[in-house]
């Protein structure tokens, strides 16, 4: 009994010494590694002064690859695919250290770690991204080694990008090292990452999005129209209009779908008893009626609220925005229509609305159209009549209007038709919606962070043994 338990202690022994080993080994090659990086982000500066590094990389050595991965960046301007190779060193137990495109991942088979970030920054609403490459293949053994560089490319020089959307794909075995560290650069100033995934047993790839996301600054119009909009007998339109020739703006159509779908996938559902919604996400697989929902208010005093349906809305009952002093807005994403009857509305704060008044301007300061925002398809269709009223942006290029009796609408429309305006209805522009105002909509259930300015540049190196 003594000697089992005796060399059960051995065993255990043997087992700590050679995971203490590994480790010390790991962390040397690591920081070999890591250095590395840094010594390539220095040759890449543009002088031709070749530099010497000892690499520290055990009895193994490593392999410049070529080729292993791609960067694609695409823009209103810019369209350009960069190939991005790798040097990585493998342990007896399968983990890598590599160094891709200025950056050292660490992988294991549970997960990669990003040891050193990629000289990616984004800052002050400016992106910029060095990519740095390698110009030849080969081994690489623990000893001197000498970095030269070779040119420098100006893929994208310093432009404004903005109101434009940039998008980065990024495929390379070390897929989730690249989601990390895009999610730690652009941190709380939005949802960069769009989607990720595996492509092979090999590879993965992670979309990266910048930018606003189709929608045309055009709201210090009352109404945006294909056609010339008709006018009522005894309402009418309380504002500019913008029609015919002058306007040139797509649906968005596969922005709301995609978005709606990824609300499906990651969101949780709206609840049928809850009245009261604030900050966050929801969806609504079908129609958002009444009838089934008890909601009447939504909060956005604490943040932004989005709702995506899956279906159309139809209001029967007030449905109320509220906190809209803090700024923030409440976005409602639809694949179907927009009803309102029985003399009810959806407006924000205290409603603007004044019945029997036909033909009134409304009460301005009672109008906070910007923090209510209905996206919808080109077959969105918004039916009103009786006393019924929306206060809020309709962006549904493609879809239709039609109201009769004394319905009001407060804000700015933007669709493809306003098919009657009867009676005593009125659509009354927010003098507060100027061209300033550039509502961000969601694109596949995120909002990406914004930017103004894109830099990219590619440098490449050759990496040789002394």
């Amino acid at each position: 009994m003594v000697a089992v338990g005796s060399t059960a202690l051995f065993l255990v022994a043997v087992d700590s010494t050679e995971s203490i080993e590994h480790e010390s080994e790991q962390d040397r090659i690591e920081n070999g590694f890591i250095e590395l990086g840094h010594q390539m982000a220095s040759a890449s500066s543009g002088n031709d002064v070749t530099q010497s590094l000892n690499l520290d990389v055990g009895d193994e050595g490593t392999v410049a690859s070529k080729d292993t991965g791609n960067i694609h960046i695409q823009g209103e301007d810019v369209d350009t695919n960069v190939s991005i190779g790798a040097i990585e060193y493998e342990s007896n137990n399968g983990e890598k250290v590599a160094y891709q495109a200025g950056g050292v991942f660490h992988e294991t088979m549970d997960e990669t770690q990003v040891k050193s970030s990629p000289p990616i920054h984004y800052d002050d609403q400016t992106l910029s991204f060095p990519i740095v490459e390698l110009a030849e293949e080969g081994d690489l053994n623990s000893g001197d080694i000498s970095l030269e560089h070779e040119e420098t490319e100006n893929i994208h020089n310093p432009n404004t990008v903005e109101g434009e959307t940039v998008s980065i794909n990024v495929t390379s075995q070390y897929y989730l090292g690249w989601k990390e560290h895009f999610e730690q650069t652009v941190g709380d100033e939005g949802d960069a990452v769009q989607d990720y995934g595996q492509i092979n047993e090999s590879h993965g790839y992670v979309d990266v999005e910048f930018g606003l996301t189709s929608v045309e600054a055009v709201f210090e119009n009352a109404v945006v129209t294909d056609e010339k909009p008709p006018s009522g007998d005894a309402g009418g339109i309380h504002g500019t209009s913008l029609y015919g020739d002058d306007v040139n703006i797509s649906n968005i159509d596969s922005q709301v779908t995609s978005a709606i779908a990824d609300a499906n996938e990651s969101h949780d559902s709206l609840s049928e008893s809850e009245s009261q919604i604030s900050s966050g996400d929801y969806y609504v697989n079908g129609d958002l009626d009444n009838d089934d929902y008890n909601l009447d208010t939504i909060d956005i005093s604490n943040g932004n609220v989005s709702v995506f349906v899956d279906g159309s809305i139809n209001v029967s009952e007030d449905i109320q925005v509220t906190g809209w002093e803090e700024g923030n807005e409440a976005q409602i994403y639809t694949t179907g229509d927009l009803a309102i009857d029985g003399d009810n509305g959806m407006y924000v704060g205290e409603s603007a609305y004044s019945p029997g008044n036909p033909g009134g301007e409304g009460d301005q300061e009672n109008i906070h159209a910007k923090h209510l925002q209905i996206y919808g398809t080109s077959d969105f269709r918004l039916d009103m009549s009786g006393n019924d009223h929306y206060e809020g942006i309709i962006y549904a290029p493609g879809g239709t209007v039609t109201s009769g009796g004394t319905p009001t609408i407060y804000g700015s429309v933007v669709v493809g038709e306003i098919e009657s305006i009867d009676g005593a209805s009125e659509i009354i522009h927010d003098n507060d919606l100027d061209d300033s105002f550039e509502p961000r909509m969601q694109s596949g259930g995120q909002i990406p962070p914004e930017i103004t300015y894109l830099n990219v540049v590619k440098h490449e190196l050759t990496v040789e043994q002394n």
